[in-house]
């Protein structure tokens, strides 16, 4: 948790200046007027704390209004007046008051000492499972206690040299330029700090306490990087005191008391038997006294908690801890400082009845660090055969800070101090990559790759990570072919050179493409084998081995097989949260590819909820826009398309475009062959015919650009076209186009696709039919039936065979229509809950079609007629829905036929109640039932 510092000096003027001198590194504001005040005070977030300052004069008027408010946290008061007291009612009424001041020295020594308490008080842990690898809710955390331990592995390799010192001395400076004491202190501290003072110096000046602790809380990498020198020796320093420690002491216990919110204790009540983590140096004591004395002032918004941390120092190796006092300003304390990344496990959780404190007892556990080492075996196999300084920026580049890793490699490349200037540009370019900022990249690789071959003895194995990301670029573009061919030759390097890791990617690499040309049985064999090779050399749960499940996963959806895109999907998002840091792109782009199956599946609102998950995701890593986002818009406005709101579909399609205009005009790849495609379906839908034709015209052409003969995405283009001519009345060049459909499509690479051909056989049956030929028309339109029931049940599809099953009724060919409706119930009865409407109207469909064959065949038909009306009646009820007439009316209308007068006069008694309840029904409706009774009662005088 990240706890923000506000400042509100209110009624004060006369040490404005030495408020700014003093302040220099927190947020102030100065308000004269009460309501502007409470205002801001009201706007402020609930997370953050605030330190009130007011002037004696007007204190007592605006406390009433105020003190209540969470994010209020310290009240000072500043009085020019020696004499002026505050009674002791006051402190009672108003706990928040800390004193009041007639000295400025004394009002901010007061406040950095509340400072410093604030700043111990932040939450320092987070929650992860115990055994996570046999947990189904994995812990969102785990990612970022997983990459603090990478970072601290590549701090201490990094060189530690005066440069990096000066590094740290510049930053401190930059913070602090105006603040002249704090300025003597860095002075002093550049030029007598020697290693060995680590902990002296972090004890003893709160500029480096405050600013690291800040910096680890909030996981700033960038001014962690600056401080590498410092932590270094602050970790050296501890393990020195830790080993010392243990030769004199089995176990420790210690104590740390801290004050947080009621929802966060609530959160600790329910973790015994989890594991926590911590986000900075955690400092304890060994005295419980100690810790009770930050806890003994009561808020009612806060609770007190008591650590009881138990240490056995000789059963955890990962846990490092030592006892500072004798370097403290303060050895009363007898602070003892646990390193960063220590893990504990929560062993219980009570409250002390007499003080109402909740004790918390943990306990050090290696478990963390357990769960963590296979991941970082193979990252440090990785540093041993690569500078610390490069394995540095690409760790920036794996947590998804792409603009602080291009910001490193820029920085690097002016000063390589020795570094392999090849492997800096190919780092540059994957920066730009992951940026979105392709054109940039390529030049970046091809630099790299240079660099890499044009050397007294090239480095031909190194290169094929640049060939392959290379490839990757003209991919993005839509130059399949060409991606191919780079993604071939960074195969055969790598095997040449027994690279495995790099097999692998290209493995992947190239299903990627053989996916995207349709070939999907090949595509899935070459990830496969990907997955396969990444399982061998790769810990159990990586994000790499994820990567692959969602390419996987991604095949067998375009294949049909949702099961087990949904089984690769989430195997991936589980291991993207439990291997990433919170907010990683990686975790949004497993949501965009559960989105695209629940898509297939027909659960639009779903899928809309990841797509809209994962446009948040990609807008929050990429705020200056990135080809993802461009991709998910789109996708975002197709959801809407199926949903029939087309006004928000054209509006999410027309942000995708501008984006790609804006920043990605050069990229002519499938996703704008979509978003073409998507455009011309909702110009269709909304009447729009010239336009959608000049859209649906565009896709088909760049689809023959991009993809084979046979592909998908022409059938596709040519089936929208012929739609729209047909729209247009334009009936025979209709069935032309959709002639040429159906004949891309018989020349699939893959099996054709159920759904595709039906399409086709539909819409030439229409044509025909518009045109006078019914026979044929039907026919056509009866394979469509017949083959959509061989494909995955929707409830779109089930809509398009009862629009074709209601052509057969009007034309009195019941047993088409009858096996029409039977299908399409069917569908529904799969895809939608027991009691949708939706399902009733199926129902009620099949019950039309018996009382219409009942006219003209046998009393069967009229049985099965009320047999299905009443089914349709029951859901009908339950809904209050308004066909509830007509099914009433309709039974009434078979009982009649059957001559069952008097059950025929109650349903008709019944809807004509109805009509009484729906006050919008038709005349001609209540009507057409009056007469019915009336009929009905003539007969049976």
């Amino acid at each position: 948790m990240t706890i923000r510092i506000i400042f509100i000096w209110y009624d004060i003027n006369i040490i404005k200046d030495d408020v700014y001198n003093q302040c220099n590194d927190i947020l102030f504001t100065f308000h004269h007027d009460q309501q502007s005040c409470i205002d801001f005070i009201k706007s402020t977030p609930k997370n953050e704390t605030i330190f009130f300052v007011s002037s004696s004069s007007y204190v007592v008027e605006i406390l009433p209004l105020i003190n209540d408010f969470r994010q209020l946290n310290s009240i000072f008061i500043y009085s020019i007046d020696q004499e002026y007291k505050v009674g002791e009612n006051m402190f009672d009424k108003y706990s928040k008051i800390i004193g009041v001041f007639d000295k400025f020295e004394d009002l901010f020594q007061s406040i950095h000492d509340h400072i410093d308490l604030v700043n111990k008080q932040i939450e320092t842990f987070k929650f992860y499972e115990k055994h996570q690898k046999s947990t189904r809710q994995l812990s969102k955390e785990f990612g970022s206690f997983l990459w603090l331990r990478l970072f601290k592995d590549v701090i201490l390799l990094l060189p530690h040299d005066e440069q990096a010192k000066q590094e740290i001395i510049e930053k401190l400076k930059e913070y602090n330029r105006n603040n002249n004491k704090q300025m003597r202190l860095i002075e002093n501290f550049d030029q007598t700090y020697k290693s060995e003072d680590a902990l002296l110096w972090y004890t003893k000046e709160s500029f480096l306490y405050n600013h690291l602790n800040k910096a680890l809380r909030t996981e700033d990498i960038e001014f962690l990087y600056k401080f590498r020198y410092f932590i270094s020796d602050l970790s050296k320093n501890l393990l020195c005191e830790y080993e010392q420690l243990k030769e004199s002491l089995d176990s420790i216990v210690t104590y740390r008391g801290v004050q947080i919110s009621k929802d966060e204790a609530k959160n600790l009540e329910s973790s015994v038997g989890k594991l926590i983590s911590t986000n900075g140096y955690l400092s304890t004591s060994f005295e419980k006294s100690i810790a009770l004395t930050f806890i003994t002032e009561s808020r009612e918004e806060k609770e007190r908690i008591l650590f009881e941390i138990e240490c056995d120092l000789h059963n955890t190796d990962s846990i490092i801890l030592a006892p500072i006092a004798h370097y403290s300003n303060n050895p009363s304390e007898e602070e003892v400082l646990f390193d960063l990344d220590a893990a504990f496990e929560i062993l219980s959780v009570s409250r002390d009845l007499l003080s109402n404190i909740v004790v918390v007892k943990m306990k050090t556990t290696d478990e963390g660090s357990i769960l963590a080492q296979q991941y970082i075996k193979q990252h440090r196999r990785y540093i041993n055969t690569s500078s610390a300084k490069l394995i540095y920026g690409r760790l920036l580049a794996e947590i998804g800070q792409y603009d602080k890793c291009q910001q490193y490699f820029e920085h690097l490349l002016e000063n390589p101090n020795g570094e392999d200037l090849s492997f800096i540009y190919y780092y540059l370019g994957m920066s730009e990559f992951n940026k979105g900022n392709y054109e940039n990249a390529l030049e970046y690789y091809k630099h790299s790759y240079d660099m890499l071959l044009n050397t007294e003895i090239p480095r031909v194995g190194s290169s094929a990570c640049v060939l392959n990301d290379i490839g990757s670029i003209l991919s993005i573009r839509g130059q399949y072919d060409q991606a191919l061919d780079y993604y071939i030759r960074a195969l055969k390097i790598s095997q040449d050179h027994s690279n495995y890791p790099m097999i692998a990617v290209s493995l992947g690499s190239i299903g990627i493409i053989y996916r995207i040309k349709g070939e999907y049985h090949r595509a899935l064999d070459y990830q496969m084998r990907c997955l396969d090779m990444k399982e061998k050399y790769l810990p159990n749960e990586h994000r790499e081995i994820a990567r692959t499940s969602d390419h996987i996963a991604t095949v067998f959806n375009d294949l049909g097989d949702f099961a087990n895109a949904m089984k690769y999907h989430q195997k991936s998002l589980k291991m993207n949260e439990k291997c990433l840091p919170i907010g990683h792109d990686s975790i949004g782009s497993s949501f965009n590819h559960l989105a695209r199956v629940l898509t297939n599946q027909g659960k639009y609102d779903e899928a809309l909820d990841y797509y809209i998950a994962s446009l948040k995701n990609k807008e929050n890593v990429f705020p200056n826009g990135h080809i993802s986002i461009v991709k998910i818009l789109s996708k975002i406005g197709y959801i809407y398309y199926l949903k029939k709101d087309y006004n928000f579909a054209f509006d999410y399609l027309e942000k995708s475009m501008k984006m790609r205009e804006n920043l990605f005009s050069d990229i002519h790849d499938v996703n704008l062959l979509s978003t073409l495609t998507y455009f011309g379906l909702v110009l269709i839908k909304q009447h729009k015919y010239d336009d959608a034709l000049i859209y649906s015209k565009s896709a088909f052409d760049l689809a023959k650009a991009l993809q084979p003969l046979g592909h998908e995405d022409m059938t596709d283009c040519l089936t929208n076209i012929g739609i729209i001519y047909r729209e247009m009345g334009n009936y025979s060049e209709a069935f032309e186009y959709f002639k040429k459909a159906h004949e891309n499509e018989d020349v699939n690479p893959t099996k054709p696709s159920f759904i595709r051909l039906a399409r086709n056989y539909d819409n030439m049956g229409i044509c025909l039919y518009q045109q006078g030929n019914d026979e044929t028309g039907l026919k056509y339109r009866m394979k469509a039936v017949r083959l959509i029931e061989q494909a995955s049940p929707r409830t779109q599809h089930a809509d398009w065979i009862d629009t074709i099953g209601n052509m057969f009724l009007e034309k009195k060919i019941f047993d088409e229509a009858l096996e029409c409706y039977l299908i399409s119930l069917n569908m529904k009865l799969e895809c939608l809950p027991a009691n949708h409407v939706d399902i009733a109207d199926s129902l009620m469909f099949l019950g039309d079609v018996y009382v219409e064959k009942a006219n003209l065949e046998n009393k069967q038909c009229k049985l099965k007629a009320r047999s299905y009306y009443e089914q349709a009646l029951i859901i009908y009820q339950k809904l209050d829905h308004y066909n509830t007439i007509y099914i009433l009316n309709a039974i009434g209308d078979v009982y009649e036929k059957m001559h069952k007068y008097r059950l025929a006069i109650l349903y008709y008694r019944k809807a004509l109640e109805m009509c009484e309840k729906y006050s919008s029904a038709d005349k001609s409706v209540r009507e057409r039932i009056e007469n019915n009774m009336a009929r009905v009662q003539w007969l049976m005088n």
